[in-house]
């Protein structure tokens, strides 16, 4: 049994499923191209050193943080005790 291209008339048979294969991949390889055009990458944002500062004010007023720093500092002393 010899290979034919899916399209090959001259037997009269169309060999469906290579066919299908060749429509699958060029499918796949279309939406590939066009997930990389449409997806640039953006640049990181950055920061100013106000909106650093603003942040790291932010994470020490932080009641949670705060009151773990509390619970870690009871239970030092508790242990040194």
């Amino acid at each position: 049994m010899t290979q034919t291209s899916p399209t090959d008339k001259t037997q009269g048979v169309i060999d469906v499923e290579a066919l299908k294969k060749e429509i699958r991949e060029q499918i796949l390889s279309e939406l590939k191209e066009q997930k990389q055009e449409q997806k640039p990458e953006r640049p990181k944002r950055k920061l100013s050193e106000k909106q650093l500062a603003a942040l790291a004010a932010g994470r020490q007023k932080n009641p949670r943080l705060l009151a773990k720093k509390a619970r870690e500092e009871a239970e030092a002393k508790a242990k040194k005790e």
